[in-house]
């Protein structure tokens, strides 16, 4: 009885695996230019482009340098085809003010959210009290 339970547990492993959907190979994309250039300051840009259409390109800037409010403003972008062969592209901003996505694919009702959040008063770092 217990020789064959590993020969059982085999085969149902084995059915299994054949049963699992296998997708077809896809073809390597070629990467056309990949950048990132790091500042000193902890700024940056960075842009990448691939062979099938895939693009994204994103700028930062530190504001409020030297202050307690210091912190990175991000500028970007990225596009790629889609299933349907339709180009998506999505521009966005974060940064101390949250993060804000808009274009064809994101319900305007999302960004215009995000974008009110931004005015939204920011909260008050618990204080020190000394005693």
């Amino acid at each position: 009885m217990f020789k064959i339970l590993p020969l059982f547990v085999l085969a149902v492993v084995v059915a299994c695996c054949h049963a699992l959907p296998v997708e077809p190979e896809r073809e390597p994309v070629a990467i056309l230019k990949s950048e990132t250039n790091k500042r000193v300051d902890g700024s940056y840009d960075s842009v990448y482009e691939s062979a099938d259409g895939t693009k994204r390109h994103e700028e930062a800037s530190v504001v409020d340098e030297g202050t307690d409010e210091e912190a990175l403003e991000v500028k970007g972008s990225y596009k790629y085809i889609n299933d349907l062969g339709e180009e998506v592209e999505v521009f966005y901003t974060a940064g101390k003010n949250g993060f804000v996505p808009y274009g064809s694919i994101i319900n305007p009702e999302i960004t215009a959210v995000a974008e009110a959040a931004k005015d939204l008063p920011k909260p008050v770092k618990a204080q020190k009290l000394d005693h």
